[in-house]
């Protein structure tokens, strides 16, 4: 061993070359070739002689590679806290020189250890960085980066499953699924497929558990990989175990200690050696057990794994008991809860904290580092850049100067036109106020001049049947010309109409707009008024509500040539009102329950009016916010539904 040693610290030489340096004195082929030989040494303390040779010839890429490799294996020997530490001092050389892949690896190693010796988040966090560098930094093209990417998923999913996040868990592991079938790597696929069959597992969906184990066995077996073949074997043995198959759990972990028996991960080979252990143990072959248990005592020993000598203490505490030596039982019950209580202890957790402060300084000084040597180098950049800005600065400064006093000058322009525009607007809108009001006057002036003559004409010839009925058409027509003027002259003025919100008996403008409607409708109609209250107040413009009550009831009776129609009303849980107008006419078709609000519209275009009525109910009752319908689910006539809002006066 002494002389292979030798050996490979020549190679090393020589690929290190005489003046040291990396990538500018040194091929990717020749680092590729460093990669390849560094991964082939097992031994710890060669991997150090690599580390030194590399720093004293200034080789700092392979001093990273070997750094890299030096911290694997002492992960593998469960040396957790100098893996750290080699780790740790390997990223920031990586850094240092910018070796992304490189950066990339090491930040999974560390994830990985974090996660042998339970600090989960402190694992999910630097597989985490890793991943960010792979998405910043690498190419999604390139083979290395994807195989780096889906490491680290690899291992954010296994500190998901360990932390409980079964469902991110499952997510994360197909992702990296995904990636190891671009790649075509039948290990990574192998590994993905195992991972996820846990999640089976653990959900004790166990047939489910079984096809993810069979398939990564299958490529586990293609891909000649004994570790997967072993934890494949183990996967079936816990499957048969749980449920209570015990003669097939121990075939199984027969075949995972078999496989992997002799190999330098002792890690692994322990959690083989406990399972077999803790089956031989449930099944009563006690013998057989202890042998296998004094054997994973003495590797536990080795490796100083403390979590590993919990459960051989604990297995052997159950072997005593099955036994019957409860003297025996209860020593072994006292060592197992004394290693879990080590694992546990403030000594181990004030280590563990020592190590998340250690990082966090190191981290820091590094960044520190990082900006005083930027700071240094780009200090003359820096002058340039502020000189450059300074320029950019005043020039922008003049230009918004200019550009605020054109603005400045654009607004008070657009400010005169929008108030002369306002002038022209309320001028415009006083003139429309007073025509209407000079209209009213001037056309009912006249139209109460032809009424009032009417009725004189018809008192002079009162027993001239002839003569009382032309003054009767004449004076139903001036009548229904003066209606259809005042509605058009309304509607024309409805947005000039001022609000006047107060408390009106809902029963006295019922009454006024019935006392109206019943002087146009057919003497077989009767009226009525249901309220849920008889003392009903409405807090609205009342001689709104009594105008849309008289357009709406003079249109009822205008309709129902017999029968009833009734005005019901309800308060409403807010505090407004429902009324409901309701007849016994022929009603309004479901398809014309929009149109009749529309201006000049008749479904009977020989009757009498201008179509405008509803349309001004509905214009008046929105300046109240409210609104006013056709019910088309309503069959015995016609049902026309008013809803006011409570109005604050």
């Amino acid at each position: 061993m002494r002389y292979f040693n030798m050996l490979l610290l020549s190679i090393a030489a020589v690929l290190s070359g005489c003046n040291g340096g990396f990538d500018d004195t040194k091929s990717k082929g020749e680092y590729k070739r460093t990669d390849s030989i560094l991964k082939n040494v097992r031994s710890v303390d060669s991997l150090r002689m690599f580390v030194k040779t590399y720093h004293d010839s200034h080789d700092t890429r392979a001093e990273v590679i070997a750094m890299r490799e030096l911290g694997k294996r002492l992960r593998e020997e469960s040396k957790f806290s100098d893996a750290i530490e080699t780790h740790r001092n390997g990223l920031k050389l990586a850094e240092s020189i910018k070796d992304t892949n490189n950066i990339i690896h090491i930040l999974n190693q560390l994830g990985t250890s974090y996660r042998r010796i339970g600090i989960m988040d402190e694992a999910a966090a630097y597989h985490y960085r890793a991943l960010s560098y792979c998405d910043v930094y690498g190419n999604p093209n390139d083979k290395k980066i994807l195989k780096n990417r889906v490491t680290t998923l690899n291992g954010i999913g296994n500190a998901m499953k360990v932390m409980g996040n079964d469902v991110a868990a499952d997510s994360i592991f197909r992702q990296a699924l995904d990636g190891e079938r671009k790649l075509d790597s039948k290990l990574g696929m192998a590994i993905n497929y195992a991972n996820i069959g846990t999640l089976f597992e653990r959900k004790k969906q166990f047939d489910s558990a079984m096809v993810y184990y069979s398939e990564s066995m299958r490529l586990n077996t293609e891909a000649k990989s004994k570790l997967g073949v072993s934890l494949c074997h183990t996967h079936f043995g816990q499957v048969y175990e749980k449920r209570k198959m015990i003669d097939s759990a121990i075939v199984q972990y027969n075949l995972a200690y078999d496989v992997i028996r002799g190999d330098r991960d002792l890690w692994h080979i322990l959690a083989s050696t406990l399972a077999l252990a803790r089956a031989y143990t449930i099944k009563g072959s006690l013998d057989k057990a202890w042998e296998l248990l004094c054997d994973a005592e003495k590797t536990a020993g080795e490796i100083n794994s403390i979590r590993h000598l919990a459960q051989v203490s604990k297995l052997k505490y159950q072997w005593y008991e099955k036994k019957g030596d409860n003297a025996k039982a209860l020593e072994y019950y006292i060592r197992n809860r004394k290693y879990e209580d080590s694992l546990n202890n403030e000594e181990n957790n004030s280590r563990i904290q020592n190590l998340r402060v250690d990082y966090e300084r190191q981290s820091k000084q590094y960044e520190i580092n990082i900006l005083e040597n930027e700071l240094t180098s780009q200090k003359l950049e820096q002058t340039r850049i502020l000189i450059a800005a300074a320029f950019v600065v005043m020039v922008l400064l003049v230009i918004w100067i200019v550009t605020l006093m054109r603005g400045r000058r654009q607004l008070k322009k657009a400010n005169d036109e929008i108030a002369e525009a306002y002038k022209e607007t309320k001028k415009a809108l006083e003139v429309k106020t007073s025509f209407m009001k000079s209209m009213k006057h001037e056309i009912r002036t006249p139209l109460n001049g032809i009424m009032g003559f009417s009725q004189l004409l018809a008192s002079m010839y009162s027993n001239d049947e002839q003569a009382q009925q032309m003054t009767e058409v004449i004076e139903k027509q001036s009548a229904l010309l003066a209606k259809i003027i005042d509605d058009i002259l309304e509607i024309a003025d409805a947005d000039t109409i001022k609000i006047h919100i107060e408390e009106c008996p809902l029963g006295d403008i019922v009454g006024e707009a019935m006392a109206m409607a019943r002087q146009v409708a057919a003497s077989g109609v009767s009226f009525e008024y249901k309220p849920d209250d008889e003392g009903i107040v409405a807090s609205t413009d009342r001689h709104i509500l009594q105008k849309i009550l008289e357009k709406v009831l003079d249109n009822t009776a205008k309709f129902t040539t017999q029968g009833l129609v009734s005005v019901l009303a309800c308060h409403t849980a807010d505090g407004g009102l429902d009324i409901s107008v309701e007849d016994t006419g022929p009603g309004i078709p479901a398809d014309k329950a929009e149109v009749v609000f529309e201006q000049f519209t008749k479904l009977d275009e020989f009757s009498q009016g201008t179509g405008m009525g509803l349309t001004l109910c509905r214009t008046l009752i929105e300046k109240l916010n409210g609104r006013i319908y056709v019910d088309t689910s309503y069959t015995g006539g016609c049902r026309i539904k008013i809803e006011l809002p409570m109005l604050q006066s």
